[in-house]
């Protein structure tokens, strides 16, 4: 009887437990989708996407998609949700427009031949990589940015990825309460970037989550997420192909126009050193490729990121001094800040930017 119940025990909890999956999948296929979408060009993608697509579309009849859209909505009115499209909904209520509008997504051309040729694969070091002549200035000057009118008050919108909602959004917000004529809007979202459009577009993304405000400056950090190759066109570009450079300049580019509009001054930090070797080859590239844009424009700027949390060379290192005291600067993933290696950072940019304020004032 005893063997019985326990073979009955382990019955329920192997149903229970296959029940409980099975749910998950049914309850999470649009979010298990997004993450299919987000893997790298490999493998793991050209099996997980089309499996995850399939069921997707096999509960399509069900409409819990909707069902979930729905709560998400729900959830962004009492502030309960980041969700991008959900905030955007709501933003428009309170506008009272029935949707909200799109900002036009850039057109980058390409060209119709294909880089997915073995030979042209970048071969990514093993080792860390060498200081090369393009590579962005390990420290930066700001210089000055122009004035706000007396009396008002400077709105900066922080942008971006991981990079930016981890350690420095937060250590910019705790601080910005000291500057009274600071504004913050925030904009940011994880796990996003300017490699894969077609899972997250920051040209219709971006203008949905501002919704009215209007940024006197913008400061960025994004990046973390494109050291990886992509499809456009139909056209597979390996990472650091010649086709890929030109597409994700052109992207870049496209990106910094957008958040110029309406005469905003951009500030762009530099991605910090990683601790992965062959990951820092890859956002090394990454960061070449954005300094190269955003000194071509006038009203952008770009803020070194390397000298601040790096060591003496710009390479990677875990701990650094920060306010007379041993701190750990960077996250254990070895690419985030870390709120101690944020203060560097944010040190020098706040005062900046109230000292303009201030300025303007006299």
């Amino acid at each position: 009887m005893q063997g019985y119940r326990r073979f009955s025990t382990v019955q329920q909890m192997s149903a229970s437990v296959a029940a409980f999956v099975v749910l998950a999948l049914v309850l999470e296929s649009g979010g298990l989708l997004n993450w299919a979408q987000r893997l790298d060009l490999g493998p793991e993608r050209t099996v997980a996407l089309p499996a995850v697509m399939t069921l997707h579309r096999a509960l399509a009849w069900t409409r819990i998609e909707r069902a979930r859209r729905y709560e998400l909505v729900e959830l962004a009115r009492i502030g309960w949700s980041d969700d991008p499209e959900a905030l955007a909904l709501v933003r428009a209520e309170r506008r009272g427009a029935a949707k909200p509008s799109s900002a036009p997504v850039a057109v980058v051309p390409t060209a119709a031949t294909t880089d997915a040729k073995p030979g042209l694969i970048p071969s990514i070091p093993k080792v860390k990589r060498e200081a090369r002549a393009d590579d962005p200035p390990l420290l930066t000057e700001l210089p000055e940015i122009p004035a706000v009118e007396a009396g008002q008050k400077r709105t900066v919108a922080l942008v971006g990825d991981s990079m930016m909602a981890v350690g420095l959004s937060s250590t910019l917000l705790r601080e910005a309460p000291k500057y009274p004529d600071l504004v913050m809007d925030k904009a940011f979202k994880s796990g996003t970037g300017l490699a894969r459009p077609e899972v997250f577009n920051w040209q219709t993304e971006y203008p949905a989550m501002l919704g009215d405000a209007q940024p006197d400056v913008v400061v960025v950090a994004i990046g973390a997420n494109d050291g990886q190759g992509f499809v456009e066109d139909g056209v597979t570009y390996p990472f650091g192909t010649a086709g890929w450079v030109r597409i994700y300049r052109a992207r870049v580019e496209a990106f910094l126009t957008m958040l110029e509009a309406n005469g905003a001054t951009v500030v762009w930090m530099g991605l910090p050193p990683m601790k992965s070797d062959v990951y820092d080859a890859r956002i090394a590239l990454v960061n070449r490729i954005d300094y190269d844009v955003v000194s071509d424009s006038p009203h952008a700027i770009w803020y070194s990121t390397a000298g601040l949390v790096g060591d003496g060379s710009g390479k990677f290192q875990d701990f650094g001094v920060v306010r007379g005291e041993t701190a750990r600067l960077r996250q254990s993933d070895g690419i985030h800040l870390s709120d101690d290696g944020a203060v560097l950072v944010v040190a020098k940019l706040l005062p900046w930017l109230a000292a303009q304020q201030e300025s303007s004032k006299q």
